[in-house]
């Protein structure tokens, strides 16, 4: 479980570190109550929680195959800062 003060490194598509950050805030809530200034917050262009639901939705079924996802699912919302840009040079 990600805990607010802790830095993680960033990766991408191909697993090079490409950014380090500080989680900010931590919290668990139900999947029902994502607002949209979470979705819009995550960066990826959601502009309604809709959007942000449904990609979600479907990265967890294709990654998480079995998991059961409806209003009540818990998942686990966390605000990052930018600390160090990193990069990668091949």
């Amino acid at each position: 479980m990600p805990v607010a003060g802790q830095r993680y490194v960033v990766v991408d598509s191909d697993v090079h570190a490409v950014g380090l950050v500080e989680a900010t805030k931590v919290r668990t809530l139900p999947l029902n109550e994502v607002d949209l200034e979470f979705a819009r917050e995550e960066g990826e262009g959601y502009e309604s929680v809709t959007a942000w639901r449904r990609a979600h939705e479907r990265f967890w079924k294709a990654n998480a195959p079995g998991i059961t996802l409806d209003d009540s699912t818990v998942v686990v919302a966390v605000r990052v800062r930018l600390v160090e840009r990193l990069y990668f040079a091949p």
